[in-house]
């Protein structure tokens, strides 16, 4: 989809932007910054103070943005133009696509209310949620344990999703994988293998909530920083 195809009226204004910043070294920089348009194919952009300067910057490399708006996102292939200072860019817009947010594959880092279980103990003895640090999707979860599963158990979880009503459900899970230990435990990795569509759903409309509130923190956090300079 090109520029005439869906203008990026999401850029009028300073918007969060995802930016992966070409190097020298081969490896972009993934950073977090501010555009708007400058014109009809020219971008306006400014980073974090802290992620400046970029060490290797490769001046004739692509970059690459990317910004939410609503259901859809935008990509953007651009070109370096100008660098008047060193959080001061801009950049030419070489190419522009939307996408529809894929829910099924959206994850995100957030907390939850969890408990699980490998057989079936009475009401009495199930273990009650408690508020685990997980990176949640459709699809499973990932988390720090101190338990020891082996690869392909399959438990039962009970899931409380914090938000406006708390939402709970249960599900089935599989281990799919279970890290080295450290200090903090080791990370197991479940893949949901039962649950039902409704519950599905809730899973869904939580990742897609915590995912635009902590573009919207971005959003503020960088709003802040540019009307202190």
């Amino acid at each position: 989809m090109t520029l005439t195809d869906e203008p990026l009226n999401v850029l009028h204004d300073w918007h969060l932007v995802e930016i992966l910043v070409p190097t020298t070294q081969g490896e972009p920089l993934q950073l977090d910054g501010m555009a708007r348009l400058h014109g009809t194919n020219q971008l306006d952009l400014q980073l974090f103070p802290s992620d400046w300067p970029v060490s290797g910057l490769d001046p004739h490399a692509g970059w690459h943005l990317q910004c939410d708006q609503g259901m859809h996102f935008h990509t953007i292939r651009a070109s370096l133009e100008k660098q008047d200072h060193p959080r001061r860019i801009r950049l030419r817009i070489e190419q522009h696509e939307v996408h529809d947010h894929q829910r099924r594959n959206l994850r995100v880092e957030t907390a939850i209310y969890l408990a699980f279980w490998k057989d079936q103990p009475g009401e009495m003895a199930r273990p009650q949620p408690a508020r685990t640090q997980v990176s949640l999707s459709q699809q499973g979860l990932s988390f720090l344990t101190e338990d020891t599963l082996r690869t392909g158990t399959l438990l039962s979880l009970q899931m409380i999703l914090p938000g406006t009503t708390l939402e709970s459900l249960h599900c089935e899970a599989q281990v799919l994988s279970l890290g080295n230990a450290t200090r903090k435990g080791r990370k197991m990795a479940l893949k949901i293998v039962r649950i039902t569509s409704e519950d599905r759903e809730k899973i869904a409309m939580f990742c897609l909530a915590e995912h635009f509130r902590g573009m919207q923190a971005k959003t503020r956090l960088m709003a802040l920083m540019m009307g202190s300079r």
